[in-house]
């Protein structure tokens, strides 16, 4: 609810989250970075499976949302490009940087999405901290939390989308 408040884009979540009638199941993604894309689809279908066998048994996980906590990632210039650099005027900076996906099944979530948006973590990793992310690139990188509201009665057609983009058919 805090990081719901965040961000407007996250309030229709806010106002899922307070209706009591509301039943959210929670869905965190998160996977090691060397675990390949391919699993996913067979993990999400897994998920629809246990479901659908708890419902059977008549317990409760008849849900009306799913709320998915994913992260995401901003790039940043680089604080070791601002120290070689002569000092210049200060630049107006952009409110709109573009969202790069850790994870790319997140970018057909989103688009099945009836609410979506960031937030800012907790605790912020210190100025710098991003160039040792930035690998083979000029830009460093600012990761941040994702939240992804999806309408329950739509998962099942969500899971299949995310499926064909994984293993498209040639």
């Amino acid at each position: 609810m805090q990081k719901a408040k965040s961000n407007a884009s996250l309030s229709l979540i806010r106002t899922v989250l307070e209706e009591p009638s509301s039943q959210v199941g929670l869905i965190l993604t998160d996977r090691l970075m060397n675990i390949p894309t391919e699993v996913v689809p067979p993990m999400y279908n897994m998920l629809l499976e246990e479901i659908s066998w708890a419902t059977e048994e008549k317990e409760p996980y008849e849900f009306t949302h799913y709320l998915i906590i994913s992260k995401a990632y901003t790039e940043v210039e680089s604080q070791l490009d601002k120290e070689d650099s002569q000092p210049q005027k200060k630049s107006k900076k952009s409110g709109n940087k573009e969202v790069f996906y850790f994870h790319p099944e997140d970018e057909i979530l989103e688009q099945h999405a009836v609410a979506k948006g960031g937030y800012e973590y907790t605790k912020q990793e210190g100025e710098g901290t991003s160039d040792s992310k930035r690998a083979f690139q000029e830009l460093g990188v600012k990761p941040q939390g994702r939240m992804i509201l999806i309408d329950g009665v739509k998962f099942n057609e969500v899971v299949k989308a995310i499926g064909d983009f994984v293993n498209p058919v040639s």
